[in-house]
């Protein structure tokens, strides 16, 4: 039965989320009754405007990528647990037992919070269940116990639908994506350090004033302030850091490029929105039929929203500070690398939960980050276990391995409650 489990599990991950989505937006809209044109259309122009998206911002990280590398081995950053990044550790998570198990556990976790109003967000995200399966291995490991690991990944899912409701509002109205909300497993995990952080900022005095928001940079900071130009001087900064001032045409080529990116991003955003506008009023028109005027929200991964000009501004600018923390962050044993041209995942929710303040983003950004590296610190060999048990080859000089996406702490207290056991 598990063998089943598995290779089912592994024939959906393998259509990736631009195929797998899509029909799930298909499928919704057949469902709550759209016509079939409409219907096929929503799910192709969502597929399409999350290839775009995935394609510009893969030319974000391979313009990034050479100037991280070059960084790490200037600055002579030698920590002993090397981060492979998200897909090495999705596909690791994704390898154990207990893992393979997971997209049916929480399918039924929401299946069971949708019928008993626990939550209004049905998680189309399935790729992203990949959160849910590290958590659930990582205890089964710790634990030995297979039915513990699946309560752990199962109460992780569970809380993320949680999350994606107290969110949703927010998230919809900065954003301007109707009847969304993200349940993605790792970015609602941010919520209470993000709340934390402005809680504190809120209560220092001067420190709670400072709003670098878009309406303020593009009035006091001028033609800088334009996410394109904005975008290539900071390509121009961090092509500097990596050394890029002996290759001219390299380093215009690559802050062009992080401009471009910066322009072009909000593009394919306004793509999603046509696709998601047709299935929220389809989802409002049946829930009206058949349940009165009950609300109801489709989870979706945090990727939607890397489009903001503030999300990718912070993003970059914390890929050196975030190698300063890796050196000087008392406990840390992470060497920041696969998942660091990534950052812009990490700070995906700060924008709307900040009213759009880049500073605060910043410092909410090294304050997840610093939490993030030292949970990954804490983890130490269970994603080696795991990575071990799949077959993958452990990168030469590195004790351990780890991704930064799995640092999460709801992971780690379940890990810890899981010791007990």
């Amino acid at each position: 039965m598990v063998d089943v489990i598995t290779k089912v599990t592994s024939a959906l991950t393998s259509l990736g989320a631009s195929v797998l989505i899509p029909i799930f937006i298909f499928i919704m809209c057949m469902v709550f009754g759209a016509k079939f044109k409409k219907s096929l259309m929503a799910g192709l122009t969502f597929g399409a405007a999350y290839i775009g998206l995935n394609l510009i911002i893969g030319l974000l990280i391979s313009t990034v990528s050479p100037m991280v590398d070059i960084m790490v081995e200037n600055w002579g950053i030698k920590n002993d647990i090397l981060d492979v990044g998200w897909a090495v550790g999705s596909a690791i998570a994704y390898s154990t037992t207990c893992g393979a198990l997971i997209i049916l556990v929480s399918l039924g976790v929401n299946i069971l919070m949708l019928s008993t109003r626990l939550t209004k967000t049905l998680n189309v995200d399935i790729w992203n269940f990949w959160n849910h399966a590290f958590t659930a291995s990582v205890v089964y490991i710790i634990s030995g116990n297979l039915i513990i690991g699946l309560i752990a990944g199962g109460i992780h899912a569970a809380f993320c639908l949680v999350m994606a409701d107290r969110t949703a509002k927010r998230v919809q109205a900065f954003y301007n994506v109707p009847g969304v909300s993200i349940p993605h497993g790792w970015a609602v995990t941010s919520v209470p350090i993000i709340a934390g952080v402005n809680w504190l900022l809120d209560r220092i005095p001067g420190v709670k004033n400072i709003n670098w928001d878009e309406k303020h940079i593009q009035e006091k900071w001028g033609i800088f302030g334009s996410p394109l130009v904005l975008g290539t001087v900071l390509g121009l900064i961090l092509g500097c850091l990596a050394g890029y001032w002996s290759d001219i045409p390299l380093l215009l080529s690559s802050a062009i490029s992080i401009g471009a990116v910066m322009m072009i991003i909000p593009k394919f955003i306004a793509l999603f929105m046509e696709s998601l506008t047709v299935v929220s009023d389809a989802a409002k028109k049946f829930m009206k039929k058949h349940f009165g005027d009950r609300e109801f929200y489709v989870g979706l991964d945090s990727a939607i929203l890397i489009g903001h000009p503030t999300t990718v501004a912070a993003g970059i600018i914390l890929i050196p500070v975030v190698l300063v923390l890796a050196v000087i962050l008392p406990g840390n044993r992470v060497l920041p690398f696969g998942d660091l041209a990534s950052l812009a995942y990490f700070v995906a929710l700060v924008p709307c939960l900040s009213k759009g303040n880049l500073f605060r983003s910043l410092i909410c950004g090294i304050v997840i980050m610093s939490v993030v590296m030292l949970i990954c610190t804490s983890f130490g060999s269970s994603m080696t276990t795991m990575a071990v048990q799949a077959g993958y080859t452990i990168p030469d000089g590195a004790v351990n391995i780890t991704a930064l996406s799995a640092g999460n702490w709801l992971t780690w207290i379940l890990s810890k409650i899981a010791a007990i056991f």
